[in-house]
């Protein structure tokens, strides 16, 4: 429905206030993706009606999940990163999440990166499993990484007590 980038956010916004209470308006977003023309805008669209408090049956969670290592653009890639706090991660899909996590941090783009460091410790929060490897992953990230994704992990472990 929204075509890619540049994004303008009015014209989101705007469209966002006339289709978000729609009951299909996830499903809608989804059924176009992954599409490099609509990318951007919808996982945008998606961000914003998770943040505005809706939530998402867990079919339509699996399906953005699944999504993650389809889209080309970083911005779309980022936005999905940006969800994933909203989104409880199935046992079922942790080990793949984890290995297309530990792939993003990787990434040259650093908004990536610090996101895909988040994505990680989100992954431990549903399954502590991986809990130790977060932390060791955190640290080693913290005495290497760039200021801004330092500035990322600050924040997570201001979030976590027992993380500090």
């Amino acid at each position: 429905m929204i075509k890619k980038s540049p994004i303008n956010l009015k014209e989101l916004e705007g469209y966002y206030d006339l289709n978000h209470e729609k009951k299909d308006f996830p499903d809608n977003l989804l059924n176009q993706l992954p599409d490099d023309e609509f990318e951007n805008a919808n996982t945008w669209l998606l961000k914003r009606y998770l943040e505005k408090g809706n939530r998402l049956p867990a079919n339509i969670e699996i399906r953005i999940l699944d999504l993650l290592p389809h889209l080309s653009g970083w911005e779309a890639k980022l936005h999905l990163l940006q969800i994933l706090p909203f989104i409880t991660v199935p046992k079922s899909r942790s080990s793949t999440i984890r290995v297309i996590l530990l792939a993003l941090i990787r990434e040259n783009n650093k908004f990536i990166r610090a996101w895909a460091y988040n994505g990680l410790y989100h992954l431990q929060t549903c399954h502590p499993e991986y809990k130790t490897e977060m932390i060791t992953l955190l640290n080693k990230a913290y005495s290497s990484e760039a200021p801004s994704i330092k500035a990322r992990i600050r924040n997570i472990l201001r979030e976590d007590e027992w993380l500090s």
